[in-house]
């Protein structure tokens, strides 16, 4: 009875029903997981500029060398290795400057659609953050669940110091933290970029291009941003001892899964 169950389960039956795919649960358990992951790091965030304030630099430091990582060590080489054999590096490496520049694009007038309190410029930067670092976790999902542990890893470290340094930029001005609605809302836009990226079958070729795109996204937030604000905050030698730490867990990573 049980192995007929499973075979009914997985190839379906003599009376015509669909077969189950079973890897399906399997990929909604590891949704879930990811967006409650999401809601922790946001948590922590908080609780950490709460608490540590003063060590905000360290945070951002840490965060600025494992995106950076990412873009070099993860989403650039798997775009030439996904990309089929027709298509080689001289047609990529053009997306990847093409994807630094839609980010140049969308912070510069972004930040200036959205002149408001440098509290909510801050939250609303955070929000569009967390949308795009969850696209880009699902898409690593389409390259192998080794790569896509380790960048989700990378990238819940960022939706850490992003929502600490909002919480940080909350305190200074209202001298209140951020609560759970705040939380919430980061990793739902977290949420919401994983689910069209993470479900949606995607060619080899159509792959390739996004993991190029979003290799000039991080490239960009990580000298454009996180670089700049971990030494603006306090520039010392371990704030840079932890961007190169950040960036070398990242490469061990890409030696292990690659």
């Amino acid at each position: 009875m049980l192995c007929y169950s499973i075979t009914e389960r997985t190839t379906g039956n003599a009376r015509g029903r669909a077969p189950v795919n079973p890897w399906m649960g399997v990929q909604y358990l590891q949704f879930i997981i990811v967006a409650c992951a999401a809601f922790m790091a946001n948590f922590a965030g908080g609780v950490f500029a709460r608490r540590v304030a003063d060590r905000m630099h360290l945070a951002v430091g840490f965060s600025a060398g494992t995106v950076i990582a990412v873009a070099f060590f993860f989403f650039m080489p798997q775009a030439v290795l996904t990309r089929p054999a027709a298509h080689g590096p001289n047609e990529l490496l053009p997306l990847v400057g093409l994807g630094f520049v839609i980010a140049l694009l969308l912070d510069r007038f972004g930040s200036f659609w959205m002149a408001d309190s440098e509290e909510r410029l801050t939250a609303r930067k955070h929000y569009g953050h967390a949308v795009l670092n969850g696209a880009a976790i699902g898409l690593t999902y389409h390259v192998s669940p080794a790569v896509s542990a380790v960048v989700t890893a990378a990238l819940l470290a960022h939706e850490f110091s992003d929502s600490a340094d909002a919480a940080r930029q909350g305190l200074r001005e209202r001298q209140d933290s951020r609560g759970l609605r705040e939380y919430l809302i980061s990793s739902l836009c977290v949420t919401a970029g994983l689910a069209p990226t993470y479900f949606h079958a995607m060619t080899p070729g159509t792959l390739g291009v996004a993991l190029a795109l979003f290799g000039g996204y991080f490239i960009y937030l990580s000298a454009s941003d996180l670089i700049p604000e971990s030494h603006h905050l306090h520039p010392q030698l371990l704030t840079v001892a932890l961007t190169f730490g950040g960036a070398g867990v990242m490469y061990l990573a890409s030696v292990m899964v690659n």
